[in-house]
Parts: C-alpha cells; structure tokens; sequence
C-alpha cells in the first residue's frame, strides 16, 4: 500500500509546488516521485491491453499446442487402435485439454484486440507519468504497468497499462501514441525509441 506520509512536505524543484505526483501540475517538471507513492489526480479507465510479445502470445502458445496436443491427440489415437484402456486415457488427458484450452484463450486474447484495434482503433496522445511492478513476474523480475495521462471526452483520465515485459521504455514526461476502443488500448509499436527514464 502507498505510504501517503512520504508525500508530505515534499516540493518541486523546478518552482517550489507541492509534490504529489511525478510530473508537476504547476510547471511539468518532473519530480523524481517515485509512481507508487503518488496521488491519482484523475479517475483510472479500466484498461484491456493489445500486447503482442513473446509473454502474451509465444509463451502461452507454447502451452496451448503442446498440452492440447496430449490431451486431444492422445485419446485420438487410443480410439482408431481400438485400445481397451480408453477410460484411463480419456482420465488423464482431460486436464491436458483443459491446460491447452485455457493457454490458447490466453494466447488469443491479444491478438483479437489487436484486430479490433486495427480494424476500429481510434490514435490519441498520452504522457507518460511512471512505473509500478506488475504481480507477474517474468525470469524471476516483476513485469512493469506503464501509468498514461489521456484526454477522453469526460476530461482527463489516467490508464494503468500493463507492458507484458521487464523494461521501462518510455521516458516519464514524454508523450507516445494509444490506439483506443472503449476499453482497449495498446501501444503504437514504433515509439520504442524513447529514452528508458532511470
């Protein structure tokens, strides 16, 4: 939970504000406010990702076909050889289908958001604000949410975006491009250029 008291007495570099976010509202300086202990300004929109990567898609696909081919090749094969042993087959490859289901919903997620963003994606601005860690950890590190300032038609609203990767690619304070419809958003691609922020 975020230590408010951290917060208090803290003040801008740049024009001597009040601290309680990472960028200052007075000046736009950064404030070296680390995201986990700043306030939320504006409302969070519930965010539903369009990542594509190697941990949204390949590494679910990975378990997708090779559980779903044990547990829906296997009992194939049993029932053209005719083996009376069909029973116990069927016992123990329900739970690799099961597996290789629920890892190919997984994998599929993504992509269509994907194409409904392709095919009814509207392009806006957003500023980066910061970091936190994800619950998800990726070789033993925490993957990282990305927390994005938007302009939506209700006035400004933050997104907390989950990057699916270990990096901080964006530089705080620096704007990128959202593709957005309703609820999902993803990251155009080619704006991995901007400076990691330390």
């Amino acid at each position: 939970m975020r230590d408010v008291g951290k917060n208090r007495g803290l003040s801008c570099k740049n024009c001597g504000a009040p601290v309680t976010s990472e960028i200052c509202p007075f000046c736009g300086a950064v404030t070296g406010m680390v995201t986990a202990q700043a306030d939320m300004q504006y409302p969070v929109l519930q965010c539903k990702e369009a990542t594509l990567n190697f941990w949204t898609v390949a590494f679910p696909a990975i378990f997708a076909f090779s559980f779903g081919f044990f547990g829906f090749a296997f009992p194939f094969l049993f029932a053209k050889s005719g083996s009376e042993e069909m029973g116990t087959v069927l016992l123990i490859s329900i739970p690799f289908a099961l597996i290789g289901v629920v890892a190919f919903i997984i994998m599929l997620r993504p992509i269509i958001r994907f194409l409904i963003l392709k095919s009814k994606g509207t392009r806006v601005t957003a500023k980066v604000y910061g970091y936190v860690d994800d619950n998800v950890l990726i070789n033993d590190q925490p993957a990282q949410v990305v927390k994005l300032l938007v302009y939506t038609p209700e006035g400004y609203r933050f997104v907390t975006y989950q990057l699916g990767t270990t990096d901080q690619p964006y530089g705080i304070n620096t704007e990128i491009e959202l593709l957005v419809y309703k609820d999902i958003f993803m990251i155009e691609k080619q704006q991995k250029h901007y400076i990691k922020w330390n």
